[in-house]
């Protein structure tokens, strides 16, 4: 279960991790593996890998970094970080106002944090004595005209400690993936012309201003696409966690045994309730796996068309929900294991946790996606599609309804689009489960993809009953389908233990 040798130390573990002989996003089949290895190992750790190698690697290759930075984060010489989400501003980049001002007499920009709220938080570095070169998102301000929001490379800290006009305010101690997280605040830093990450932007002698997208609005999503290295990143980390999870309940699960007053003493996997907990969360962490997995390529290009980031963002959100069901089950068929950070449940429910607002709010993501879906901006409702199996065509069904009653009427004000916000999120999770239905139909066990899909179906029983697409007889039903497939699964678990190792 730990692929990280037992006797090295966390610090040069971490160290040895953070170095490669080239950016690992051009090699993906070993950034995954790392990635998975890590999360499993060591939540924490994790998440400063995901950072360095995606993160702050992706925004440095992706937009235009020198390349002695890129090679000294490939390196390992800095550990890469992330300066996005502002203490002011909860967990939206949509405005940011740390600012860099150009200064023509030096051609460098002066970062500075211009008011409280301005403060990059939540900021997360590793461990003491490890230098860190960080992605900062400002507010370009050329000749005191705001040209959108900008990505820096910035040291924020050296071996010795934080670099000249850097300050770092340790954050009270966390009980879930308790990492040394910080607020930073800038106050006159110099930052050189080559460590703007202009993205084919540029800057006259005389101080002219050059983009080749069309306005500050433009470069604004540009800058905040670099979030998919990232997604990458988090939706294969969560999909191992899930996995390793539903492992370890399992394992237990037929080891433990329980004092029955009807049957004695039997395996605690014997009990259905048992059954359906960790059977469903095997079947979520799959489906977690499968869409991680299928996404892999077009989170870690560069140069991906606007019209992907959308739907790898729904991604994120999809996996992170799932991983974290998965994980939630398998802890609450553990016991007292589920509670005790030596059994690692618990480590990895933090994981999952964290990811609902790291890497891009979840809630935020969706109700984004929402209004541009609404407004019929490269979507389409889904039809019915000939061949397609009866959960399809169902999940089909609740999309388009969603969709139309929340699409009619829309009339662009506050008021409307704020009432709709619940039915926004409503139908982003129909959208969601239609399309894992889809990806995941032919890669799981027909047992298992039959099972995800049941559960999906009796979670939302009332509507399909109250429009018409299931009667009242099935929707009664559904227990004793579910419970049926989980007394088929196990008869023959053997197969349960080759999937895990997927």
């Amino acid at each position: 279960m730990n692929p990280w040798p037992t006797g090295e130390p966390p610090e040069a573990r971490l160290r040895a991790a953070l170095a490669a002989d080239r950016p690992l996003l051009h090699d993906h089949p070993r950034l995954r593996a790392l990635l998975e290895s890590s999360a499993v190992a060591d939540p924490g750790e994790f998440f400063l890998l995901f950072l360095h190698h995606c993160m702050a690697t992706g925004a440095a290759l992706d937009q235009g970094a020198a390349e002695e930075d890129v090679a000294d984060l490939a390196s390992g010489r800095w550990a890469g970080a992330a300066l996005l989400a502002e203490l002011g501003h909860a967990n939206s980049n949509s405005r940011t106002h740390t600012e860099a001002v150009f200064d023509p007499a030096t051609r460098e920009f002066v970062l500075s944090t211009p008011v409280p709220g301005a403060a990059k938080y939540p900021a997360t570095f590793g461990p003491a004595g490890l230098a860190t070169l960080a992605v900062v998102s400002a507010r370009l301000l050329i000749g005191g005209t705001e040209h959108g929001t900008a990505l820096f490379l910035v040291p924020v800290r050296d071996e010795r400690g934080p670099c000249p006009g850097v300050s770092i305010e340790p954050c009270p101690p966390t009980a879930l993936l308790p990492l040394d997280y910080a607020t930073v605040r800038f106050d006159g830093v110099r930052v050189p012309y080559r460590r703007w990450l202009r993205d084919g932007a540029s800057i006259t002698p005389d101080g002219e201003f050059h983009d080749p997208l069309a306005d500050a609005g433009a470069r604004g999503r540009r800058t905040m696409s670099m979030g998919r290295f990232g997604w990458g990143a988090i939706t294969v980390g969560l999909a191992a966690v899930a996995r390793a999870s539903v492992s370890l309940a399992l394992d237990r699960a037929g080891r433990r045994r329980t004092l029955d007053r009807l049957a004695g003493e039997i395996p605690a996997i014997d009990h259905l309730n048992q059954q359906r907990l960790l059977f469903g969360a095997l079947a979520s962490a799959l489906a977690a796996t499968t869409l991680a997995r299928r996404e892999t390529g077009r989170y870690w290009s560069f140069g991906a068309p606007p019209g992907v980031h959308r739907e790898l963002g729904l991604t994120k959100v999809a996996v992170t929900a799932l991983a974290d069901r998965a994980v939630n089950r398998a802890r609450s068929a553990s016991g007292t294991a589920g509670f005790f950070s030596e059994h690692r449940l618990i480590g990895y429910q933090g994981l999952t946790l964290a990811f609902q607002s790291a890497g891009g709010d979840n809630r935020l993501i969706a109700l984004d996606a929402a209004w541009t879906m609404a407004a019929g901006q490269e979507y389409t409702p889904p039809a019915d599609a000939p061949g397609a199996d009866e959960w399809v065509t169902l999940f089909r069904h609740r999309e388009r309804l969603l969709h139309e009653e929340l699409a009619t009427g829309l009339d662009g004000s506050f008021d409307t689009w704020n009432a709709r916000s619940e039915l926004a999120l409503r139908f982003v999770s129909a959208h969601s489960a239609r399309r894992t239905a889809e990806v995941v139909s032919g890669e799981l066990p027909s047992d298992l993809y039959e099972l995800h899909c049941l559960e999906e179906v009796e979670a939302h029983a009332g509507w399909f009953l109250a429009h018409g697409l299931l009667t009242a007889d099935q929707v009664l039903g559904l227990p004793d389908r579910i419970n049926a497939l989980c007394r088929c699964l196990h008869q023959d678990p053997t197969p349960l233990d080759r999937l895990l190792c997927r």
